[in-house]
């Protein structure tokens, strides 16, 4: 199922920027083999749990088959080198320079498998200074500028977003890198390798805000307006005045249209820079209502919003329903678990949500003999290599 069928991939990676992208080629149909150390991918261990799970785990790792390997050893890496010659596409986000001294690199690799599509990422990058320095998602966002632009959504308050914008944005990178590698390897017979990291996905997320001219000022006050969370009767309501369109039919609404009509907030930018009065007269209108009420009369007039909701509120949605991004899947341990569906559609090709996240080592002995392994399964596992 899905446009990628027949693809193989080989995930070497752990956390989440890898795991995510080969999750969502598995989504594709391509068929994912996960590859961890006998321990575990770390994110195993990341509560909260479910039968023991780790529930994060579980959101980036579906519609993959585990197997559990120790590339301490060289048997190890002798098995992972015997599994690249028969995958296209490997996934990889180890710190910078630890695949080359594994001997899972891509030059390594590649000469065992010349059509091989090599993806990594990495925090930093594979070059500069701080090629070797480690980070996660929030150190990005507070080094890029982002944790001081949430200054605006914030009080003027520095904050990094909870969710993992770059890890999420790189995987999304390597997905298309991928792809683009293997529609050339159509092309040519040859595989590549594909790199991105954190740093160049936070950047990606607000590419606008590095646009800078340094021969011609800037002008006009940042950013648009309404364009803010406001405090209702018992919640909060996000309103996106995007246009000078939508703040008339905004005012409309509300009942305050002579302020949508007034000259002196026309155009964005002038809106901009009376945001803060503006925003004293509507806060109290906002406070006056629920967030439902609220919602349903706005998007009744064609005004862009949406009340604050949980995420077992969103879940639960007719919309999302509609969209199939509420899927419910089988797990071995867990039982019936629910999921998010394929953000992806294909008319043609559709992909589909096949198998929860593997336990840890499940489909070792399978694989092994896939290769040719059988004889040597025992000796592997008394001796530690595989799990």
């Amino acid at each position: 199922m899905g446009p990628l069928s027949g693809i193989r991939v080989l995930d070497l990676s752990s956390f989440l920027a890898g795991p995510f992208a080969a999750m969502i080629l598995g989504d594709m149909g391509a068929e994912v083999l996960k590859v961890e150390p006998p321990g575990g991918d770390l994110a195993r261990q990341w509560s909260p749990y479910l039968a023991g799970e780790g529930r994060f785990f579980q959101g980036w790792n579906r519609n993959k088959r585990g197997l559990a390997v120790d590339l301490s050893t060289g048997e190890g890496r002798e098995l992972v080198r015997e599994l690249a010659r028969r995958y296209d596409v490997v996934i990889e986000n180890f710190r910078a320079g630890v695949t080359r001294r594994l001997g899972i690199d891509y030059e390594t690799l590649s000469g065992v498998n010349p059509r091989l599509v090599y993806c990594s990422c990495t925090a930093f990058g594979s070059r500069g200074p701080q090629r070797d320095r480690p980070g996660y998602d929030p150190v990005l966002q507070t080094i890029s500028g982002t944790a001081i632009g949430q200054h605006r959504y914030n009080g003027g308050v520095t904050a990094i977003c909870v969710i993992a914008v770059s890890d999420y944005q790189a995987g999304m990178l390597m997905v298309a890198g991928a792809c683009a590698a293997l529609y050339r390897r159509e092309l040519t017979g040859r595989g590549q390798l594909v790199e991105t990291s954190l740093l160049q996905a936070v950047m990606t997320l607000q590419a606008q805000n590095f646009v800078k001219a340094p021969r011609t000022p800037e002008q006009g006050g940042m950013g648009i307006y309404p364009y803010r969370l406001f405090e209702t009767a018992d919640g909060h309501i996000f309103i996106a005045g995007g246009t000078d369109r939508f703040w008339r039919i905004l005012c409309d609404t509300i009942g305050v249209p002579e302020l949508g009509r007034d000259e002196r907030y026309a155009s964005n930018g002038q809106r901009v820079n009376a945001a803060a009065g503006i925003s004293a007269q509507l806060e109290p209108l906002f406070r006056s209502r629920t967030t439902l009420e609220w919602e349903e009369l706005l998007v009744k007039a064609g005004v862009p919003c949406g009340g604050a909701r949980t995420y077992d509120q969103f879940f639960d949605d007719p919309q999302v329903e509609a969209m199939g991004m509420n899927q419910i899947v089988e797990h071995p341990t867990i039982g019936p678990m629910r999921v998010i569906g394929v953000p992806v559609d294909f008319s043609e090709t559709p992909g589909a949500v096949q198998s929860p996240a593997p336990l840890l080592g499940q489909h070792t002995d399978e694989v092994l003999r896939e290769i040719g392994w059988e004889a040597r399964i025992a000796e592997l596992r008394a001796g530690g290599v595989v799990r």
